[in-house]
């Protein structure tokens, strides 16, 4: 019973830090749609639904595949990432350097691995951010996998589904050059900015742990 409602706990934190990552990247193409540059819109190759023709089916049934693909991919990937730089990296250097010296190394890591120069401030604060995620939910991964998984799933979807475009117009410093780096832009580096002091590690937390 005790170990069912840790697994049932850890689910359920996923499912949370899911919905903010898919929230963080709405967020994102949403201020940019409000600037004029971002135009969010239902793909042409998808016919009302309430047709009910077997070519919508057909349609939709595409778009379902789309996004349980994203979500798979994008959660195993978590997965590696925040184990690499959430938990062994992170108390590897811990040992030697102090906690808060660990979460900004790992962090310098993690942006730098995702080989886009452009993206490594917002990846540096948003690695701070699930670095504070993990302590404040009970040093458990979950929460962060859960939120990494949404940031990149939900781009992935938005991206290659057609739901997101950008004008030619837009500058350069706003708009993302790679659909699963939210955080090119300005927008997404102020997102990541408020992320990082919102749930920012003041203190390292007793019980954390390594599992997710």
């Amino acid at each position: 019973m005790v170990e069912s409602s840790v697994i049932s706990f850890q689910v359920c934190e996923f499912f949370k830090g899911l919905a903010g990552g898919v929230m963080v990247v709405l967020s994102v193409h949403l201020v940019n749609s409000l600037l004029g540059y971002a135009l969010l819109s239902w793909p042409l190759n998808l016919p009302p639904f309430s047709l009910g023709s077997l070519a919508a089916l057909k349609a939709y049934s595409n778009v379902l595949v789309l996004v349980v693909r994203g979500l798979l991919t994008a959660t195993g990937v978590s997965l590696v990432e925040e184990l690499l730089f959430r938990s062994w990296l992170q108390k590897e250097i811990a040992v030697d350097h102090g906690y808060h010296q660990a979460i900004l190394v790992s962090g310098i890591a993690f942006s730098l691995i995702h080989r886009s120069v452009y993206s490594i401030p917002g990846f540096l604060l948003l690695s701070v951010a699930l670095a504070g995620i993990k302590q404040r939910f009970t040093g458990k991964l979950a929460a962060p996998i859960g939120l990494r998984a949404g940031i990149m799933s939900t781009s992935y979807t938005l991206y290659t589904g057609g739901f997101i475009t950008y004008k030619a117009n837009t500058p350069f410093w706003l708009n993302s050059t790679h659909p699963l780096h939210p955080f090119h832009g300005a927008v997404g580096l102020g997102i990541c900015l408020m992320l990082a002091v919102i749930f920012f590690p003041c203190e390292r937390a007793k019980n954390e742990g390594d599992s997710s």
